[in-house]
């Protein structure tokens, strides 16, 4: 009897956001899933991406929390930062997985 894993749908994906330099040129980020939880459903980390293309690496995550809802979290500095005062802000590396993600849909952020 063969037993047959689900695959994911993809395990890294580039996209085109607005550069690290002052002009905001576009540059190719790599989102690469660094972890699947295997109860995306249960309260904790859904997934986890490890984001390279910019200035430097960040780490991008997705939680639910213990009402269902989703949450998006960042380690660049705009989230962190511009998310202490507002906690629906979504930094660029967010944002950019969320359009490629249309099933996770716009949720809340946070740093």
């Amino acid at each position: 009897m063969k037993h047959t894993q689900p695959r994911p749908g993809f395990g890294a994906m580039m996209v085109a956001l607005p550069g690290p330099d002052r002009k905001r040129t576009l540059a190719v980020y790599r989102f690469r899933v660094t972890y699947r939880s295997p109860s995306p459903v249960e309260p904790g980390c859904v997934m986890t991406w490890e984001v390279s293309g910019g200035r430097l690496p960040y780490q991008v995550a997705l939680e639910r929390t213990a009402s269902g809802q989703l949450r998006w979290h960042c380690s660049c500095a705009d989230a962190v930062y511009r998310g202490e005062d507002d906690p629906n802000h979504a930094c660029k590396h967010v944002g950019g997985l969320m359009d490629c993600v249309p099933d996770v849909g716009r949720t809340s952020s946070g740093a």
